[in-house]
């Protein structure tokens, strides 16, 4: 009954810690403008690759962990991409996942235990679509997140 009751306690403090960081969470600034940016009839994307335990595969350097992020050469998706390479999660790389949902998506609640190791999910921002995918990148290595917005 006590580890119950904890539970409860400890999901019921979560829940407006979550709520308060779609306000506040630094990612949250680039990767909306990043989404705004993406004019009707437009698609973009930015891809945020992380290694965990290893560096990726095309790199002979050890590491025990890597980062890297691709933005196409588009200005917005840059921002995004460096606000992650300087504090995007390694470790725990579905955070990143679960942070862009949170931002994009500000009611939208994970239970603090919730681990994501493969997930797509689709919604509407601002005037985009949006798709953020978050899986093993096989030919890389590593995890990657990639966010695509489509303006209409």
């Amino acid at each position: 009954m006590k580890a119950h009751l904890l539970s409860v306690a400890l999901a019921l403090t979560w829940l407006p810690i979550q709520a308060a960081q779609a306000k506040t969470d630094s990612l949250c600034a680039p990767l909306r403008e990043f989404v705004k940016s993406v004019r009707p009839d437009e698609s973009k994307t930015f891809e945020f690759h992380t290694s965990w335990g290893r560096n990726f595969k095309d790199s002979a350097e050890l590491a025990i962990s890597a980062k890297r992020c691709n933005h196409f050469g588009y200005g917005p998706a840059e921002d995004a991409c460096t606000y992650l390479m300087e504090h995007g999660a390694t470790e725990f790389s579905d955070n990143n996942f679960k942070r862009a949902v949170v931002c994009l998506s500000p009611k939208t609640r994970f239970d603090s235990g919730l681990s994501v190791s493969d997930a797509v999910m689709s919604l509407s921002y601002g005037s985009a679509d949006v798709t953020l995918e978050f899986s093993e990148d096989s030919q890389t290595g590593g995890m990657v997140l990639k966010v695509a917005a489509d303006g209409y």
